[in-house]
């Protein structure tokens, strides 16, 4: 059984959770460094470990003797489930430093019964969230109400081994809104080990773009990277372009990159001194032009946490910027649930609503006031900003190639694989999709926490792909589907679509008529297969990267 175990009195040769664990950056490492005695569902954590094949758990021990109990048998248990080499005891240091957590990737946290006198939220949450890092905790009202209104993590069900897998696994993706994990009885639920990360700081991966040089369009991209989009870009741009070259910067948890970029930042880093100088440098002594990725800062966080405060330095470099966005940072809770009646928000918790409202305000204030280019990925990002550019979503159109027809299996496979759940409306049509299934008219299987490559595997095996159906537009998952030709369903409002002047071949339904729809659809496999061979031209024609470097291309002049 390898622990991490020092003398209490040599803590301080160790600035960080992770150097005292004796990790590598590229090990995804998960921390735990509240009162372990007080936690009774720590043991699940640990033996939750093997369903996590990649990931690490660092106990931060108190100076106590019951929590020193509590650990060694944390360790007994760990080594029964046979991940010994992944739990390491690490003494607290005197002072808890947003620093020594930040190295690692997630927090965790069971479940401790409030007694009276104990707060209902543990306060060493406050810690983790000056560490930058997101939370995965029980799903206690309390926790879930701190995490909700902070936008700080995700909820798991207490003492489910599968449902807490999947929250560490949603938390370590690219969708920033807060979810609510939950599990349930459904015909296939599917859950696989994250991917290896990539160490943090210049990447040495060749990459896709022209890498930047000295020519007369020196590119920057930066800093989100939802889902590949700025990598995808800047790899559509450097092609239409000979005249560009570019540099994409990526600010993540070492477990979110797995998308290309030149450099990655562990984002907790950006409130570092030399962090914010290398940054400072590099954009404005490099860059000509700048694509600003969901108004998130991109000289570190010296000016604060979003675009608006490195505005002025960017200006007085004479760098052109545009802005670029993608959805919740820019999307009004309000107007949209005025707009449609199938709206997400109206499942989303009042807090996040209330937090999502102060984020969007302040980044059309940004938008508006500063005059610059703003480019949006969905068309039904125009109803919110009007004055935008539509830069479609690019997807690789040759990598989702698949010659498997659909509409054959006396029971079409039905695929729905929600990011986040109130985002896609899954808790509204689960249990249609699970009577379909009851009534074995369908194959439905759902998949949540799922890596890209391994997600890519189970579109060519799906007949069906059940999106969204609340937002009344369609996503880089809807894309990548009508790619591999499978039938898609999702809710989309027309007059969105007209107005760019396009028709996706996608089947639109809401929750309340997807009975119907998929009922209508086996009844005439003929013409449900039709309209899916029609998806691979469509992405083609406007989601394989012309369309979206034509409408960078005045900007870039």
């Amino acid at each position: 059984m390898r622990t991490v175990l020092r003398d209490v009195t040599a803590w301080r040769s160790y600035s960080t959770v992770r150097e005292a664990c004796g990790l590598a950056d590229t090990v995804p490492l998960l921390v735990h460094a509240g009162p372990t005695v007080d936690d009774r569902c720590l043991g699940a954590i640990v033996a939750a470990l093997p369903r996590l094949a990649t990931y690490h758990l660092a106990v931060v021990e108190a100076w106590t003797g019951a929590d020193r109990a509590a650990v060694e048998a944390l360790l007994r248990r760990a080594q029964e489930v046979g991940v010994g080499a992944r739990v390491h005891r690490v003494i607290r240091p005197r002072r808890l430093t947003p620093d020594f957590l930040a190295a690692a990737d997630l927090a965790v946290h069971g479940f401790c019964r409030p007694d009276g006198t104990s707060p209902l939220v543990p306060e060493v949450f406050d810690d983790y969230r000056a560490a930058g890092l997101k939370i995965v905790a029980g799903n206690a009202r309390g926790v879930r109400e701190y995490l909700v209104r902070h936008g700080a993590g995700e909820v798991f069900a207490t003492g489910s081994l599968p449902s807490f897998a999947a929250a560490v696994r949603r938390a370590t993706t690219v969708a920033d809104d807060a979810d609510t994990a939950s599990t349930g009885s459904t015909a296939t639920t599917t859950i696989a080990p994250a991917p290896t990360a990539a160490p943090a700081g210049p990447s040495e991966t060749p990459t896709p773009w022209t890498r930047l040089g000295t020519g007369p369009v020196r590119l920057g991209l930066g800093t989100a990277n939802y889902a590949g989009q700025l990598a995808a870009i800047a790899t559509a741009v450097c092609a239409a372009r000979a005249d560009v070259s570019a540099e994409l910067v990526m600010a993540k948890p070492p477990s979110s990159f797995r998308y290309p970029a030149d450099v990655y930042l562990h984002f907790p880093t950006e409130h570092h001194l030399d962090v914010q100088l290398d940054q400072i440098r590099r954009v404005l002594s490099g860059y000509t032009h700048l694509v600003v990725d969901a108004f998130r800062p991109v000289l570190g966080r010296i000016n604060g946490d979003d675009i608006g405060g490195d505005l002025p330095a960017l200006a007085r470099a004479g760098i052109k910027v545009a802005l670029l966005a993608h959805g919740s940072e820019i999307r009004h809770p309000a107007e949209h649930l005025d707009r449609h009646a199938e709206s997400g928000f109206r499942d989303a918790p009042e807090e996040l609503r209330t937090r999502l409202t102060t984020v969007v305000e302040r980044n059309r204030r940004i938008a508006q006031e500063s005059g610059l280019p703003l480019f949006v990925t969905t068309p039904d990002l125009l109803d919110d900003v009007p004055w935008a550019t539509w830069a479609p979503l690019v997807v690789d159109v040759d990598g989702w190639a698949c010659d498997r027809p659909v509409m054959e299996r006396p029971r079409p496979v039905v695929l729905h694989a929600p990011s986040t759940r109130w985002t896609k409306g899954t808790d509204r049509i689960l249990p249609d999709l699970q009577e379909l299934h009851d009534r074995k008219l369908i194959d439905f299987r759902l998949v949540e926490g799922m890596p890209h490559d391994e997600m890519r595997r189970l579109v060519f095996e799906a007949d069906i792909v059940a999106e969204q159906f609340v937002m009344g537009t369609y996503g880089t998952f809807a894309c990548e589907a009508m790619a591999a030709g499978k039938l898609v369903v999702s809710y989309l409002s027309e007059t969105v679509h007209e107005r760019v002047g396009i028709r996706p071949p996608i089947v639109s339904a809401t929750s309340t008529n997807l009975v119907k729809t998929i009922e209508s659809l086996i009844e005439d496999r003929a013409t449900a297969a039709r309209l899916a061979t029609g998806g691979p031209g469509f992405v083609r024609e406007h989601h394989d990267g012309r369309r979206t470097a034509a409408a960078f291309d005045a900007f870039l002049r």
